[in-house]
């Protein structure tokens, strides 16, 4: 397949549903990501690379009657006049201004590279098949990546998109108890402030709290072998870059549990892009060799109920982590139906949870006590054993945040 197309199409016209992902090539795929490209990032790929296998798909309508847009008129003219080039070229960029801007098909094209990233991952829940190498498949997810971060700056002026581009390369350094030392990129890049989603591109103070409480006391959470053994099993929920994972893949060999099997979760595709960065670029550079891999899955809480295909198969953890992972009000039911569908008979969901009592986020915290409950009976339910309140340092966190609540979650029957 070859051969130019000369424009490129809007999203509705050249992206296939979802569904259809695993029966394209890896041609098809990189010929769709250029047509993104083309339209939302142009200056990233030129147009000679648009080829015909963007056209597999019935051509949208939406755009047809804009005939001053120039859709068509650079492509059937014959007429080499300066000045019609000169129209040409004005009617093509203003027809792409137009799709630029179209909110429908940005939308479109957002929930599908979100589809595509989560798919492309190798450590995906059957991962598409169609990449002739690993580099394909991650200059795939790399591409896809960059024009989800062009997306969601669209109509952000300079200045803010400056800003972020110094945000995200912005790096924290973490030193706590044990000689442990975590360096972690703090990936702004594309963050908007209405979606709750992405909110694990920052560190928050929750975290950092709780890898203290970690490295300062392992005992209080378990973590020894008399606990849980030489090889346990243990699963981060809402591990946005990814602080505890690493924390405890230094820590956890030092309690000879160096054969325990460390997987970081998330969601939003910008949050995972992150988190495996921040994961290559510690156990890269730790100079402890005992140091336990991490690995990074996506995990949609959503699936937890209706989804046999479980991203996480069918091994309990015999430990879950979370930190300050709720912040609307079905995120709790959600997360209970997770950590049940997750959690070992004998396991142990510890949940350190940010307490906001100003702000949209107030009062979110209050709904772990009202889903997973006090243990006042017997049963198999998920029920809360303990809990504690924790006044949160004058040093860690942001001013909204209030206190910490640590919850320490099991089988209560």
């Amino acid at each position: 397949m070859g051969g130019l197309v000369g424009r490129p199409l809007p999203p509705t016209s050249c992206l296939p549903p979802p569904r259809q992902l695993d029966s394209l090539s890896e041609t098809q795929i990189s010929c769709a990501l250029n047509n993104l490209f083309a339209i939302y990032h142009p200056t990233a790929v030129p147009k000679s690379v648009l080829h015909e296998a963007c056209k597999p798909y019935k051509p949208s309508t939406r755009f047809a009657p804009l005939t001053d847009s120039g859709y068509n008129s650079g492509y059937t003219s014959e007429n080499d006049d300066d000045d019609d080039d000169d129209n040409v070229a004005s009617g093509e960029e203003r027809g792409l201004a137009l799709l630029r801007a179209d909110e429908f098909e940005r939308a479109f094209a957002t929930r599908w590279l979100e589809k595509l990233i989560a798919r492309a991952a190798e450590d995906a829940y059957e991962p598409l098949a169609c990449f002739s190498s690993d580099e394909a498949r991650q200059t795939t997810v790399e591409k896809a990546s960059d024009l989800l971060t062009a997306l969601l700056n669209f109509g952000r002026d300079d200045a803010e998109q400056e800003d972020d581009a110094q945000d995200d390369s912005f790096c924290r350094e973490f030193a706590f108890a044990r000689d442990i030392s975590v360096r972690l990129n703090d990936g702004l890049a594309g963050r908007r402030a209405d979606d709750h989603t992405d909110v694990g591109l920052q560190t928050w103070g929750a975290s950092i709290v709780f890898c203290q409480m970690l490295c300062d006391s392992p005992a209080r959470f378990g973590l020894s072998q008399t606990s849980l053994g030489c090889s346990p099993r243990i699963v981060e929920l809402g591990a946005g870059t990814g602080l505890v994972s690493l924390v405890l893949a230094q820590l956890l060999p030092g309690l000879g549990l160096e054969r325990s099997t460390l997987v970081a979760t998330d969601y939003h595709p910008a949050v995972i892009s992150n988190l495996r960065r921040n994961i290559a670029a510690n156990l890269s550079a730790s100079s402890d060799c005992a140091a336990c891999p991490v690995q990074a899955c996506v995990l949609d809480w959503a699936l937890a109920e209706m989804d046999p295909a479980w991203p996480l198969g069918d091994d309990p953890a015999d430990v879950l982590f979370a930190t300050d992972v709720i912040y609307a009000h079905e995120h709790a039911e959600m997360l209970h139906a997770c950590a049940s569908r997750q959690l070992a008979p004998d396991g142990v969901f510890w949940l350190l949870q940010t307490v906001r009592r100003n702000g949209r986020f107030g009062g979110v915290a209050d709904t772990v006590e009202a889903v997973f409950g006090k243990v006042v009976t017997t049963g198999g339910a998920l029920r809360i054993l303990d809990s504690q309140r924790l006044e949160k340092p004058d040093s860690v966190g942001r001013g909204d945040e209030a206190s910490f609540e640590l919850f320490q979650i099991g089988w209560s029957g």
